[in-house]
């Protein structure tokens, strides 16, 4: 990427170096106003000549969170833990509705 940057931004650099000599600045801010000014445009340039488009899926399978969500299911995690049955609700007081 740098190889697209360096030379039109160096370019740029000078261009706008002179360019600020011209209207009436002092050599110490034309140098850097015109290297930001190169800088900008020499990424702006490679930026346009990189190709893009969109990216092409990947399909590599489960990721890791998945496989970790895979292990650790409900069930099995209440009979690894014995205390987190102290947690769960035991009375089924309505188990479904009650309308008719």
């Amino acid at each position: 990427m740098t190889d697209k940057i360096f030379p039109v931004a160096l370019r740029l650099w000078l261009f706008f170096l002179l360019t600020f000599l011209v209207l009436g600045y002092e050599i110490g801010p034309s140098i850097i106003f015109g290297a930001i000014a190169g800088f900008a445009g020499g990424t702006l340039a490679a930026w346009w000549q990189t190709p893009g488009g969109k990216p092409k899926a990947v399909d590599a399978g489960p990721n890791a969170l998945g496989k970790l969500g895979e292990r650790f299911k409900p069930r099995q995690v209440q009979n690894r833990l014995p205390f987190l049955k102290l947690f769960t609700r035991r009375d089924r007081r309505h188990p479904g509705s009650r309308r008719l």
